[in-house]
């Protein structure tokens, strides 16, 4: 099955400035304890996912397209999918793959404009 990829009629994946953002560049190592010696660590996985907090402004319909979108083409959220990023030199834009994890909350952002929020992992940011 084709990975899907982030529509075109919904706006960039860049959200509002004051709500973007990363919680952590990297995630942790796992560690683990031992009854005598250090704690020894290992990375997670084999390949770097980066959190970004998005907040998107969207239009009405936008806002139908991107619901259809995490529900039909990524099965609510449990598939991966292509998306242009904008890359941490912040200039550049570049297609990675991306999941959307945790919840997916919505706003009013004006009386007829809704504010999608979610935090997009980005493979190999």
């Amino acid at each position: 099955m084709a990975v899907p990829a982030w529509p075109t009629t919904l706006p960039k994946l860049r959200g509002l400035a004051p709500n973007a953002g990363s919680r952590e560049l990297f995630p942790a190592p796992q560690e683990t304890q031992f009854d005598d010696g250090p704690n020894r660590a290992r990375r997670r996985s084999l390949f770097n996912e980066t959190p970004l907090s998005l907040a998107i402004p969207m239009t009405g319909s936008q806002f139908v397209t991107f619901k259809n979108f995490y529900l039909a083409d990524l099965n609510r959220g449990a598939r991966r999918f292509n998306a242009p990023v904008l890359l941490p030199d912040f200039q550049t834009v570049g297609t990675r793959l991306c999941r959307i994890t945790g919840a997916v909350a919505w706003s009013a952002w004006t009386p007829t404009r809704p504010l999608v929020s979610f935090t997009l992992l980005v493979q190999d940011w």
